[in-house]
Order: structure tokens, then C-alpha cells, then sequence
């Protein structure tokens, strides 16, 4: 059986990368394209990446978008493209706010230090991701959720489906593959009212993802994590957690692919 699946990143080569999620966030979406899936991605409109370069074109139920969370209204817009040389089509959120100024270095500054506003960026990206479904005539049997930039994503998609049966049906893999222990998302500034808040409180992301994920993969690659990972409570108590490693694969993505497939097969 076909799956739809949406693949979550904020980074995939040649776009925007600043580690081997880059890499990662292309073979591992052609590789489930490969076997049958109907595969599509997401990422970040930066305003360094070149329009007219990568074919990006206007979608018009995809311009602005408005949507509206609690207390809040929002407003983006998504462009359509395909990774070049293939048939992947990738959607390119687009905020102006939030995405138009970033440096190449996407989540830091030229000191190499994180964004201060990162979370409320990302808080509004994983809020996205799941409002402008409707808009793509699309709904996943499963989000894919790669790193702490889309952690947010299983956590919104719960609340938002207690009122909504299509999002309901959709599932979620959370995919952590660093420590994150200079990303935490502050509650403080989250645009969210203080009944979510006080569920969320302010975790680092990994466990934000893995608590509210059906499923969580723990990639070790340049750095080993899955040992300090796995043994926090919050992972011990993940009903469906598990780990690959990459460390020495040189560059062979396929026991996580495999890993992605049989989680997918299993939701």
C-alpha cells in the first residue's frame, strides 16, 4: 500500500544545509520515494536561496495562506519545486519575518552562536507545517519530523486534531540526531496561550518530540547521542523508540532508511 509522507527539515542540499542533515533530508525522502511512496517535503523559504536557480514556482492556492491558533492569526506562503534532477517535490515556506534575513548559517549567528529567537521561528514553522495542509489538497498518512526544528510538530498536531478528523488520522515520526542543549524553547516567548503552556513547559526539544511523537529514531552520526539520549526518562518512556547508527556508514543511508520504512509499515 501507497503511503503519503511528508518529510519536515530545515535543511536539504543543494537549497540550505550547514551539517549531513543536508544530505540526509534528500537520500532519505528518494529513497521512500523509491519504494512506491508518495512522498513530499518541507523546508524553509531563506531568502538567500535563488528563485530563479531552482525553479521555484507560484502556487496560488499556496499564497497567503491565514490561519489562526488560539488567540493569535498568522499568515505564509509556500512555493513549489522539484530537487533537481528528480521528481521530489519540495515546498519552500515563505515568512518574511521569520525566514527572509537568516545568513547561510540558518539557526546562528556569524559567531557561531544560536539565533536567540529560534524558537519562536520554529514554534511558527512546525505551526505552519500543519495549517497549510489543507491548502496543498493533501493529507499524510505520516509527517516525518527530521530534528529539534520541527520537534514542535507531533505536540501541535495533537491539539489541533482533537477538533479536525482529517489531521486525526495522520501520524508521526520524530527523528533526533543531536543532544540539543543550547536549543530550548522558551515558553516565555512562544506565541501560545498559558493553557498550552503549561503542558509544554520548557523542555529541551528532543523531549518535546520524542514525548509527543507516536514514533521516535535516534540517529547516531558525527556525534554518538543515542547512549545519553535513550537514557533520559522521557525516551525510556517513549512506547516506540529506536536507534540507528551512521557513525561509520560513510555516508550510506540505508540501515535508516530501512529503519523509517519498517517504523512507517508499523504505525
Amino acid at each position: 500500500m501507497v503511503k503519503k509522507l511528508f518529510y519536515i527539515n530545515s535543511e536539504m542540499e543543494p537549497f540550505a544545509s550547514v551539517s549531513n542533515q543536508g544530505n540526509l533530508s534528500v537520500d532519505i525522502p528518494l529513497g521512500l520515494q523509491e519504494k512506491g511512496n508518495d512522498v513530499r517535503c518541507l523546508m524553509p523559504k531563506y531568502g538567500f536561496i535563488s528563485e530563479r536557480k531552482y525553479i521555484l514556482r507560484e502556487v496560488i492556492r499556496l499564497k497567503e495562506i491565514l490561519f489562526d491558533y488560539e488567540d493569535s492569526s498568522y499568515e505564509c506562503s509556500a512555493k513549489s519545486a522539484f530537487l533537481p534532477k528528480s521528481r521530489l517535490q519540495v515546498y519552500f515556506l515563505e515568512s518574511e519575518d521569520q525566514f527572509g534575513d537568516l545568513n547561510n548559517l540558518l539557526f546562528k549567528a556569524k559567531n557561531g552562536r544560536f539565533l536567540p529567537d529560534n524558537d519562536v521561528r520554529f514554534a511558527f514553522y512546525s505551526l505552519a507545517t500543519i495549517k497549510i495542509l489543507p491548502n496543498l489538497f493533501w493529507f499524510p498518512n505520516v509527517i516525518i519530523c527530521n530534528g529539534w526544528t520541527s520537534a514542535l510538530v507531533p505536540f501541535l498536531l495533537k491539539k489541533l486534531a482533537k477538533s479536525d478528523k482529517d489531521l486525526s488520522k495522520i501520524k508521526t515520526i520524530y527523528l533526533a540526531n543531536s543532544l540539543n542543549e543550547d536549543v530550548i524553547f522558551d515558553v516565555k516567548n512562544l506565541p501560545f496561550n498559558s493553557e498550552t503552556l503549561t503542558e509544554l513547559k520548557a523542555l529541551n526539544l528532543n523531549q518535546i518530540g520524542c514525548a509527543n511523537a507516536d514514533a521516535t529514531i535516534v540517529i547516531d552520526d558525527e556525534e554518538k547521542v543515542s547512549a545519553k539520549i535513550m537514557k533520559t526518562k522521557i525516551f525510556k518512556d517513549s512506547k516506540k523508540c529506536s536507534s540507528v547508527d551512521l557513525s561509520k556508514s560513510e555516508g550510506d543511508s540505508s540501515d535508516l532508511l530501512n529503519e523509517i520504512e519498517k517504523v512507517v509499515k508499523n504505525l
